[in-house]
Parts: structure tokens; C-alpha cells; sequence
């Protein structure tokens, strides 16, 4: 039976405690409502030519987070334990109570939308798999967090351009707004926890480190190679996301302290063989 995390020994700087003890205030503060804080009185308002591939996005977008939450769900504990901190149990508390509320709040959109369901099995295998590779295997918490940083760009980057498409459904930017408050929080942790644990890996880690986010990022390329005919019709300009996506990419390996490890242009050179 593993020790409860307040049993662990403190095993960061007062600091990183305080930074733990920061982002859950944040979250506190910060936590939107999803029945209250969302206008569900405007209605879905989807352009009938943009209708079908915009739901299947929204349907992999749901799906992603759903991923997100189970994850999360998985891996507390075992990252809690590993760093030696009970305060970081308070912050990914924190976090997964975000993750279960953007997979509510989507739901909601998708029912409203009538459009539930429209994930392929092929889809839904990805998205599984992501997950899996995402949080088994070796250095599993080191993988996890490694994982989620560009998981969570990725997502950011296509909240951000779905609310700038012309014809934006005015329900789902209000929703997608608020989900992205989230984003940036769980993305300042990440900058914090990750150069502690990849300061802390052997040579070995960092090469099988390494290689499982190259597989990573392949799965997720076959996923968006199946929803690039429906980005494209709805307004989503590929190629720029990819340009987007790794300048991002590149700018938080950098604040992270850990570009060295990590490079944006190989996460790209995936990409471009797949799309």
C-alpha cells in the first residue's frame, strides 16, 4: 500500500513548494462554472456547409480531453510520490477537477449541438493510444508531463485559431475562452516541474525519453492527417498550424529551461512526414 502523499517527505525548495501552493490558489480563484459562466441561451449557431467536420473536430477535441482526464486521474499519485511533495497533490488535484470540467462543458456543447458520437473507431484507437503511450512504460511520470507540454500547446494553438475563424459559432468561442484561462495555468506548472525531472535523468532516460515522445508525436500525427480534410473545410490553414505549433513549441522548450533536451524542429520533421 503506497504512503498517503501528506506522509512524504518534503523534498523541494520552499520555492517550488510556494509555486505549487500558488497555481491551486490560482485555480481557486480562478475556476469558471460551466452551467453559469458559459451564454448557453445563444445556442449552437454552425454554418450548415461547416456543421459536419466542425463536430467531428469538437467530437477528437472532447475526446483528447476526456484522454486528458483519465490520465490525469492515473498519474497523480505516482508524480506526487516521485517528487517528494504533498503540495503538488493540491495542485494536480487541482488541475484534474479543470480537465473534468472541460470534457463536461464540451459534452454539453456536443448535446446541444446534436452532434455526440461522430468519432470513428480508428479515432477513438488514437486518441486511446495516446494516452497509453503517454503514461506506461519507463520514466512514466517523466513521459506524462513531457507529453502534456505539447499536449497542451497543441490544444491552446487550436482553441486560439478556431476563435479567430470568421464564422465562429459565438457558443463554442465562449466556451473555447474560457477553457483556454486553463490552458496557461496548467502550462506554468509544466515549466516549473519539468526541469526538475529531466535535470534528474540518467543518459538513459533521456534517450528512451526521447524516443517515446518521437512515437508520441507519430500517433498524433496520424490523428491529424484524418482530421485535416475537415480543418481544412471549415478554415484551418494546416500548414500554419504546424508553423504555429513549432514556433510555440520552441519558445516553451526555451522558457522551460530544457531546449536542450527537447528540440521544436524534430517534433516538426514527424510532423511533415505524416501531414
Amino acid at each position: 500500500m503506497r504512503r498517503s502523499p501528506a506522509a512524504v517527505s518534503l523534498g523541494e525548495s520552499e520555492e517550488r513548494r510556494g509555486l505549487y501552493r500558488e497555481l491551486f490558489r490560482q485555480q481557486s480563484d480562478r475556476t469558471w462554472n460551466a452551467d453559469r459562466d458559459v451564454d448557453w441561451s445563444l445556442g449552437p449557431n454552425i454554418p450548415a456547409e461547416k456543421r459536419e467536420p466542425w463536430l467531428k473536430l469538437v467530437n477528437v477535441f472532447y475526446g483528447l480531453e476526456y484522454m486528458g482526464l483519465d490520465t490525469i486521474q492515473v498519474m497523480m499519485s505516482k508524480a506526487t510520490h516521485q517528487l517528494r511533495d504533498p503540495n503538488l497533490n493540491l495542485y494536480l488535484a487541482a488541475q484534474c477537477q479543470d480537465e473534468a470540467r472541460h470534457a463536461y462543458v464540451l459534452d454539453k456543447y456536443l448535446e446541444a449541438a446534436g452532434g455526440k458520437g461522430m468519432l470513428s473507431g480508428l479515432e477513438s484507437g488514437l486518441i486511446d493510444k495516446f494516452g497509453t503511450m503517454a503514461s506506461f512504460g519507463f520514466f512514466r511520470v517523466e513521459n506524462w508531463l513531457t507529453s502534456t507540454l505539447f499536449s497542451e500547446n497543441f490544444a491552446a494553438l487550436f482553441l486560439q485559431m478556431s476563435r479567430n475563424l470568421p464564422d465562429m459559432d459565438p457558443l463554442a468561442a465562449d466556451i473555447f475562452r474560457l477553457i483556454l484561462r486553463d490552458e496557461v495555468r496548467h502550462v506554468n506548472f509544466l515549466h516549473t516541474v519539468l526541469p526538475i525531472l529531466i535535470g534528474n535523468l540518467s543518459r538513459v532516460g533521456r534517450i528512451y525519453l526521447w524516443q517515446s515522445q518521437l512515437l508520441i508525436i507519430s500517433a498524433v500525427s496520424v490523428g491529424m492527417r484524418r482530421a485535416k480534410p475537415h480543418a481544412i473545410a471549415i478554415g484551418l490553414d494546416i500548414d500554419e498550424f504546424k508553423d504555429t505549433l513549432t514556433d510555440n513549441l520552441d519558445a516553451q522548450f526555451r522558457d522551460a529551461g530544457i531546449s536542450e533536451f527537447l528540440q521544436a524542429s524534430s517534433y516538426r520533421r514527424v510532423m511533415d512526414r505524416f501531414i
